[in-house]
């Protein structure tokens, strides 16, 4: 394992003395990982702690796992600590997807035993291989520099990966060599899951018709893309030292700004707009856009409302992004539907697609997609959000109402609502997404033409 051995050392992943914890989970990445461990721990003199996190998503098969872990730690002499939870209903209560809740999961496990025990390291086995799916499932999602440079050799000074220049089958070879047992996972082969499709299905065509070295030359880029990103980091954060910004209520100079490199301008945006996501997801290429838009745009009086109750507004020579306080009416927008086609909404991060549908992909019941008349619309067709004195005619209902009370109605928060993408004609609204259709458009037994319309 001279391969994780050097990366260890590139990367000072480790210093002598280190009381590390190893996240095991019985599949061939993580027993590796701790055998590799386990060989240099006198050199480093490391006190090593098994960690595993029961996840109870594939039942008897999970439990399986748990005790071929605690035998194996018992076996190295290497102290044992498990934890179970249930993500099931984790997911229900919660909702969000399985693979977040299990990572957002995972890392709180780790914190506790980082607590718990005084470790100085986490180590986690992703190996090249996951990095290679990582980089792509990123690309297929649209992703931008800070995605595409992939997972980090060491992030935030304890979380290592010694064996994330070692591809899949390196690994396995390796135990296999030395008669190391390990567990098989039967969901890593679920394809309802997009990474299990690009490990399972694209990757094995790419390495075949393709690159058979394609992990390693994606490995490289991940690397590259790494460097650059965090001199874009760097740049921006000497821009908002230098400038003085106060990234919780920011006034930036609007000609300083338009003698940015473009890369900076966006960096710097997307850094300030991410100050107010609890989480430092939730923006977008949309909102970004959307103010470097407002930045470089002729209009010297614009604004656009943004997630997390922020608006960016552009008074002349000033770019102001900060929370709204109530005291404006918003930023309206509008913005003239192509059948088909589709509406980027830069104010919401939302896109919303247009078609004409066959009989058979009608689903009358659907909130999302709808279905509508073609031959009801009145055109022009718009995406916009809420003016005052908009109505609707609730599917169902004989007369009309204000769309305001139906949002009221529908418990949606007052500072949430002119952020909400209407579909309207030029009669009325025909669509709040997520809330109601328009009985005047709706399916009956004359439609000839139908409209499909969906946001994503």
């Amino acid at each position: 394992m001279l391969k994780a051995r050097n990366t260890i050392e590139k990367h000072a992943m480790l210093t002598p003395g280190d009381r590390v914890g190893v996240a095991v989970s019985g599949g061939a990445d993580s027993v590796a990982l701790l055998h590799v461990l386990a060989n240099l721990a006198p050199e480093y003199t490391l006190e090593l702690f098994v960690l595993h996190l029961n996840h109870g998503i594939r039942g008897e098969e999970s439990d399986r796992d748990e005790a071929f872990v605690r035998k194996l730690a018992g076996s190295m002499g290497i102290p044992f600590t498990s934890e179970r939870v249930s993500i099931p209903e984790l997911r229900i209560e919660r909702g969000g997807s399985l693979e977040d809740i299990c990572r957002d999961e995972r890392y709180a496990f780790f914190e506790r035993m980082t607590q718990r025990y005084g470790l100085d390291k986490i180590a986690l086995g992703h190996t090249l291989s996951d990095q290679a799916e990582t980089v792509i499932m990123r690309f297929l999602r649209g992703s931008g520099l800070e995605g595409l440079k992939g997972f980090l050799p060491v992030r935030g000074g304890i979380y290592i990966r010694p064996l994330m220049e070692m591809t899949r089958d390196e690994i396995t070879s390796f135990l296999g060599k030395e008669d190391i047992p390990f567990m098989t996972d039967s969901s890593n082969r679920d394809e309802t899951y997009l990474r299990n499709r690009i490990r399972v299905t694209l990757v094995p065509e790419l390495k075949a018709s393709y690159n058979v070295r394609l992990e390693e030359n994606i490995g490289r880029t991940a690397d590259i893309l790494r460097l650059e990103d965090d001199f874009i980091s760097e740049s921006v954060a000497g821009i908002i030292s230098e400038w003085a910004i106060d990234t919780n209520r920011a006034r930036l100079p609007v000609p300083k700004l338009k003698e940015l490199h473009p890369a900076l301008l966006w960096r710097l945006i997307k850094t300030i707009l991410e100050t107010h996501s609890p989480v430092k997801n939730g923006i977008g290429y949309l909102h970004v856009k959307a103010v470097a838009d407002l930045t470089l745009g002729s209009s010297p009086s614009a604004c656009a409302d943004l997630p997390f109750n922020l608006t960016a507004r552009r008074e002349y020579d000033d770019l102001i992004i900060a929370p709204d306080d109530g005291s404006s009416d918003g930023c309206d927008f509008s913005y003239e539907v192509q059948i088909p086609g589709s509406v980027d909404i830069a104010e919401t991060g939302r896109r919303m697609v247009f078609t004409l549908a066959g009989a058979k992909e009608v689903d009358a019941r659907s909130d999302n997609p709808v279905f509508m008349d073609y031959n009801a619309i009145s055109f022009p067709l718009v995406v916009r959000n809420i003016r005052e004195g908009d109505r609707i005619q609730p599917l169902g209902m004989e007369g009309t109402k204000k769309v305001a009370a139906l949002l009221m109605d529908e418990k949606v928060p007052k500072v949430r609502r002119r952020s909400i993408p209407l579909l309207a004609d030029r009669a009325s609204v025909l669509w709040v997404p997520g809330v109601r259709l328009s009985d005047r458009v709706k399916m009956t037994d004359m439609t000839e033409k139908v409209v499909k319309a969906e946001i994503i």
